[in-house]
């Protein structure tokens, strides 16, 4: 084999009074001390989240690294790996630790540096037996061995990381889960951090693929930036106070260009137009990363639109099956329930209760459908599972001839004081500053304005009741109003009226204890009131309340709950109020998160998708400059506008999105146009 070209002059090191290895080259200390294993710890095995995804791997889990060093992370990886597998009723897959040194140790410095750290032993004992003997003039160009039965494999290359990566093979879906971008500091080993070296890492990558590292030089963030990463700084303890965790989401090397979204500097500043859930959890989101936000309200309060109603249930849309409906509501219900109660436990409070809710099986096609559910199983039971009528029953704290389909976690939360909230904690950061009775009836973008914000390019000019504002970035969260705005006219989103009626609770009803789901819904006591609704009526934007709708809200519930409503015996006499408001609808009943696309541009740059759909194209999708919303959320705003809130945030700010790609192209404002320009229907 070829030789690694090395000279004994490789890695001169001395040793602290504490044992500490000091590598003379670079002038630096090695990371092997507890402290500096703690943090090694916590940097590449906790924030790549080593632990979590080496159970989920299908297939070979393959960790790159720039530097190996004395082997810390190696044999923390390892250490995690075998935890992993002994947590496990199956085998995992396999792990494949790529590792490369340009200045190695020697076999007595290894063992020397290893020393000091007594429990991973077992590990160095297994590392240090196969490692070379040889002065390290003599190194191979690699060194190869296996651990824990095979399961693992450790491939060291005594070579420049750059050089060897280069010389890697992988597949257009790439090579590498996971990055230990690790090594002496971009000041004290220049030689490293080359363009070469993160051209390699971007190629390599798969997607989704992580990366952590101690180095949070300009110069690094720019590269992983430039190759697709998108990065989150976090505080750590120890001699190296900051360290970046990136996620590979926007990789240029890629054949479906229209996926990739617009990535602009974060602002300093972003204007909202809006006033209920989606504005609140957006404003929250930003405020939270240090963004200053100035939000227009049309109304003289908060939370008047669909955002209102007395009490709302919060759940996910599940289907039988996986799908990518499903795999976002449950997704944004988890990150619903989670912010809803982080806030609570802030001191902002709101009316809530997760009691659960009972999806009633009601008439045989449910019966069917909760059968389906049970048998598929394809849920975890703390999501949803079926529940028999006696169990229903006692759940509900009702008597009920039916069982149905229960969520655990789900529940009843109070909307109009949850935003009000929302908005509090957004307050609370200090960067948010809301300006009501502002109605905007038109926006245009302004070229080169005297009045740019952030130094931007272009700047927004909204046109209201209060004279003429600008923002540099703007973002639109307004709901159905939104449809009247000129820049959004393409879009497919249409308003739909619903009606729900407030009912006073009596003794036949005043001890149910979990949202009931049937064609419409019932809602437990609170402040003597229980919801039932709602009604969906397309192309009515008259948001007076009327008659008939209460009557179809009241026969809706005889009719799909004939015994319960007998039971109740609510009469005209017995509501309390009604209120109508207006939902945005889309085409698809998935959110549009993201910046607004230019539809004619779209039109010019990906034509051969007409031809095919598979066409390769890698030219970003064309959008309008600082223009984004957080739209079509439908009948469920409480449950999807966190997640979509944290989306957009991640956009605006560089940082990591908290799904996947393909997940966050359904989402995209410009899927309907690929679908449509796919369809030939323009």
């Amino acid at each position: 084999m070829k030789k690694s070209n090395k000279t004994n002059e490789s890695n001169k090191l001395s040793y602290q009074k504490d044992g500490l290895p000091y590598c003379q080259r670079f002038d630096d200390n090695y990371s092997d001390s507890e402290s500096a294993l703690l943090q090694s710890d916590f940097v590449f095995i906790h924030k790549n989240s080593i632990k979590q995804r080496l159970p989920d791997a299908k297939k070979i889990f393959t960790i790159a690294e720039t530097g190996f060093g004395t082997g810390l992370n190696f044999l923390l990886t390892l250490q995690a790996y075998q935890i992993a597998q002994q947590g496990s009723p199956t085998l995992l897959a396999p792990l494949h630790f790529i590792s490369t040194e340009k200045h190695p140790l020697s076999k007595d410095q290894l063992v020397q540096a290893l020393s000091i750290l007594p429990q991973l032993n077992p590990f160095t004992v297994e590392l240090v037996k196969d490692y070379p003997k040889c002065p390290v003039e003599e190194f191979e160009q690699e060194f190869e061995t296996t651990f824990l039965n095979g399961q693992v494999r450790l491939t060291l290359t005594f070579d420049d990381a750059a050089k060897n990566f280069t010389s890697m093979k992988c597949s257009k879906l790439g090579l590498v889960d996971a990055w230990f971008l690790n090594g002496f500091s971009v000041e004290k080993n220049s030689d490293m951090w080359v363009d070469e070296l993160f051209a390699q890492i971007g190629r390599l990558s798969k997607e989704q693929a992580t990366l952590t590292t101690l180095s949070t030089s300009d110069v690094v963030k720019k590269h992983l930036l430039d190759v697709g990463f998108r990065l989150e700084k976090y505080l750590v303890e120890g001699k190296n106070k900051k360290m970046l965790a990136a996620v590979m989401q926007s990789n240029p090397i890629t054949t479906k260009g229209y996926q990739l979204r617009p990535r602009i500097n974060k602002p300093q500043h972003v204007s909202i137009i809006g006033g209920g859930i989606a504005s609140a959890c957006t404003a929250l989101a930003l405020t939270k990363q240090g963004v200053q936000v100035t939000l227009y309200c049309k109304d003289a309060e908060l939370a008047q639109g669909g955002s209102s109603n007395a009490i709302g249930a919060l759940y996910p849309l599940l289907h039988q099956q996986k799908d990518d409906i499903s795999e976002f509501y449950q997704h944004a219900f988890w990150r619903a329930k989670a912010l809803y109660t982080e806030i609570a436990g802030q001191g902002f409070s709101f009316a809530h209760q997760w009691c659960g809710l009972l999806e009633v099986s009601y008439k045989e096609s449910l019966i069917n459908r909760q059968q389906a559910f049970e048998k598929l199983n394809t849920w975890p039971k703390e999501l949803i599972h079926g529940v028999n009528a006696a169990l229903a029953s006692k759940l509900s704290n009702i008597d009920t001839p039916y069982g149905g389909l229960f969520m655990p976690n789900a529940g009843w939360i109070s909307p109009q004081e949850l935003v009000q909230q929302v908005f509090q904690a957004a307050g609370a950061t200090n960067n948010l500053k809301i300006i009501t009775d502002t109605h905007i009836s038109k926006i245009r973008q302004v070229k080169n304005a005297a009045c740019k914000l952030d130094g931007a390019k272009s700047s927004w000019c909204m046109s209201t009741n209060q004279g003429e504002l600008n923002a540099s970035v703007l973002v639109i969260c307004a709901g159905a109003d939104a449809i009247e705005i000129e820049q959004l006219n393409d879009l497919p989103l249409t308003a739909t009226r619903g009606q729900v009626t407030s009912m006073r609770s009596n003794s036949k009803i005043n001890k149910l204890s979990t949202v009931i789901c049937h064609k419409g819904y019932l809602t437990p006591e609170s402040n003597g009131i229980h919801c039932i609704g709602a009604t969906f009526q397309k192309n009515d934007k008259n948001i007076n309340t009327n008659k008939a709708d209460d009557d179809y809200n009241l026969t809706m519930l005889d009719k799909c709950l004939p015994e319960l409503a007998a039971e109740i015996n609510w009469q005209e006499k017995d509501i309390s109020s009604s209120k109508a408001r207006l939902r945005c609808m889309s085409q698809d009943h998935l959110p549009l998160v993201g910046a607004v696309p230019n539809i004619s541009e779209h039109i010019q740059a990906y034509p051969h998708l007409g031809k095919d759909k598979n066409w390769k194209y890698d030219q970003a999708a064309p959008c309008i400059d600082n223009l984004y919303v957080l739209l079509g959320l439908g009948a469920r705003g409480l449950c999807s506008a966190p997640l979509a809130a944290d989306i957009l945030t991640a956009e605006l700010c560089n940082t990591p999105y908290p799904i996947d790609n393909q997940m966050l192209f359904n989402l995209s404002p410009n899927r309907f146009i690929i679908r449509d320009i796919i369809k030939r229907k323009i």
